[in-house]
């Protein structure tokens, strides 16, 4: 034991001996490097680096911040929360597509990420007034929206005009095409969005449609992209580490739905401590963000499912991004409208019993109206501050009048008196905007919230079908296999649960069964039971086809292929070859030799000859290992 202490002291002095070579990063780096001659594919690296995780970073703080300056009180403003997050997300998709292939850590890579930065923070800055069609609109806003963007683009024809030209200086002759027309896109993208500046001049009146154009372009530069890289298999996204960049998004989207959670606990229960309705409510918010990791993270692709598949499947990830935050939103606001409507029937209750059953009058009612109005605390907050004045000239009319809640008055009415009505009426409004809605002080908060709540309704349970519609098209593309009962299980339970989405989203053509629906906290719970349903039916299904292929005794298809990011075992670093039961290195960067020539002799098997051996030994060619025969 001693003798090891000795040699392992001497072995650590041996090594602080030495001198230790400085990591520096390099100015630019040649995209090609990471060009795979075996796959003919572009691939830098096989997971996400720092920077585009700080990247990320920069999304979902828009994401955050505009959905706290956005309250859904209308179509308008829900059109504007897609069109916002249209933008956002079709920018990251555009700066991912380019970094999953070419980007590798250089002066001149961190340069372009400090620009993308600045991008997004001036998204940021546009998102806190984003009002577009309402014909109030910021048109500064605007201008400087249009000038974020055509930087954005810029810079992406830049960044693909630099690989441009290293594959020309690599002779990767065939690759001018297809990222010249990149270049091009997004040179045309510019071009469009600084033609628009001019209209939203301070000035004149913007004309409408405008808006569409952003949209329009958008849409036409993320289908070209596509296109391209379908086209020409080299520019496509195999053995890129897209899959896992897919995979990170769709983590921070639900995670953003945890900061909506704990402002939605605030909102509820800062004021009166714990409430046992309340609690359960959230506790289903947080089961529904957990349902949604499990469904997506259970059923994410492992291994090649498809050059065009995983492009499809990418793309659908837009649609699902916005369902997950319809959803997750969703279930906060209509938390927070079950949280109204129980304050307001509270308050209804204590005022129908001092009117219409003790028939206080005079100073009684005012003072009993008056506890009433002092459970709310509405002082505390500056949303709701501005209402008691309201409130105090309410209880000041109702407490001069006499016999305002006689018998006479009150025993046929069906309504209460005017005055009373009144001080219901600005209590609601209170009690709504104390919940931190950014509401527009000219218009009368319960007409906004009713009318929002019409609205969550039919979007919460729209965002749920395009959820798990998408849930079934990406389960159908990465499907590599025979069909099973799994699979059949699987796409039948989410058929059948979007059928029930559809049904309760009808039922927002009948208000009054809308609005039982909404007055009673049972939507979140049975949104969160659907997603149960679904995971219990995925594992029973599961186990059982497992227990199927066992008995049959069939092949068993490997389904954790390397790749895509994913993070390996030390013990599988090398693949194993089931014919020769002999280890292959897999292939790494390194390896590859990027110019387009033919194997020199030096690649020949012949050159890497020795005595024969019990078994094969392995012989590189193009970067693999192969094992070689040597028995005549």
């Amino acid at each position: 034991m001693a003798t090891l202490i000795r040699g392992r002291s001497k072995s650590l002095g041996l090594q602080r001996q030495k001198k230790r070579q400085h990591h520096i990063v390099p100015w630019i780096e040649n995209p090609c490097v990471g060009a795979d001659e075996a796959e003919l594919v572009f691939h830098q690296r096989h997971e996400a680096n720092t920077v585009e995780l700080f990247f990320d970073l920069f999304f979902v703080a828009n994401l955050a911040t505009f959905t706290s300056y956005h309250s859904v009180t209308g179509k308008r403003s829900m059109f504007a929360y897609i069109g916002f997050f249209a933008i956002l997300w079709t920018t990251w998709f555009q700066v991912t597509l380019h970094d999953v292939r070419f980007a590798r850590d250089t002066i001149y890579e961190r340069v372009c990420k400090t620009v993308q930065f600045i991008v997004f923070v001036g998204f940021a800055l546009v998102g806190s007034a984003f009002e577009p069609g309402d014909g109030k609109g910021n048109n500064t806003n605007f201008r400087i929206l249009c000038y974020t963007l055509v930087l954005s683009r810029i810079l992406f024809a830049v960044q693909y005009g630099v690989v441009l030209g290293f594959t020309a200086k690599k002779g990767y002759n065939k690759l001018l095409l297809p990222l010249g027309l990149n270049v091009l896109i997004y040179v045309i993208a510019a071009v469009i969005f600084g033609a628009m500046t001019p209209a939203f001049s301070s000035k004149t009146e913007y004309p409408k449609g405008i808006f569409s154009i952003w949209w329009i372009v958008m849409l036409l530069e993320s289908m070209g992209s596509i296109a391209i890289s379908s086209i020409w298999r080299m520019l496509s996204f195999k053995k890129t580490h897209i899959v896992e960049r897919m995979a990170l998004l769709t983590l921070i989207v639900i995670g953003e739905g945890a900061i909506g959670v704990t402002k939605t606990i605030s909102r509820m229960m800062s004021k009166n401590g714990l409430d046992a309705e309340g609690c359960s409510l959230v506790i289903c918010i947080i089961l529904v963000l957990v349902f949604l990791w499990m469904l997506y993270f259970d059923n994410h692709p492992k291994g090649h499912y498809g050059t065009i598949r995983q492009q499809i499947w990418s793309v659908l990830h837009f649609p699902l991004h916005l369902a997950i935050v319809g959803v997750v939103e969703g279930s906060q606001q209509i938390a927070l409208a079950r949280y109204v409507i129980k304050q307001i029937s509270k308050f209804d209750k204590e005022l129908s019993e001092a009117c219409r059953v003790n028939n206080l009058d005079g100073m009684d009612l005012q003072q009993s109206l008056n506890a009433s109005v002092e459970y709310f605390q509405f002082s505390s907050k500056v949303e709701s501050e501005r209402w008691i004045p309201f409130i105090d000239d309410d209880l000041f009319r109702i407490g001069q009048n006499t016999d305002i809640c006689s018998p006479a008055n009150t025993r046929l009415a069906t309504e209460y008196p005017e005055d009373i009505s009144q001080l219901l009426y600005h209590t609601m409004s209170a009690v709504y905007a104390s919940l931190g809605m950014k509401l527009d002080p000219k218009k009368a908060p319960v007409e906004l919230a009713i009318r929002s709540w019409h609205t969550v309704y039919e979007y919460y349970w729209s965002s749920a079908l395009i959820l798990l519609a998408c849930m079934i098209a990406m389960m159908y593309l990465i499907r590599k296999n025979k069909a099973d009962i799994f699979d059949w299980v699987s796409l039948s339970s989410r058929g059948v649960c979007a059928i029930v989405a559809i049904i309760f989203l009808g039922l927002s053509k009948i208000q009054d069964a809308q609005f039982r629906l909404l007055e009673s906290p049972a939507i979140v719970p049975i949104f969160a039971g659907i997603l149960l349903l679904i995971i219990i039916l995925d594992r029973l299904s599961a186990v059982f086809s497992n227990w199927r292929l066992r008995r049959s005794g069939e092949p068993i298809a490997d389904d954790h292929e390397h790749g895509h990011g994913e993070h390996q075992d030390p013990k599988h670093e090398h693949a194993v070859d089931v014919n020769e039961s002999r280890p292959t290195m897999s292939p790494s960067v390194s390896d590859y030799n990027p110019m387009p020539i033919m194997p020199s002799a030096v690649d020949s098997p012949q050159a890497y000859a020795t005595p024969s051996l019990p078994h094969s030994n392995p012989v590189q060619t193009w970067g693999h290992y192969q094992p070689v025969n040597h028995t005549p």
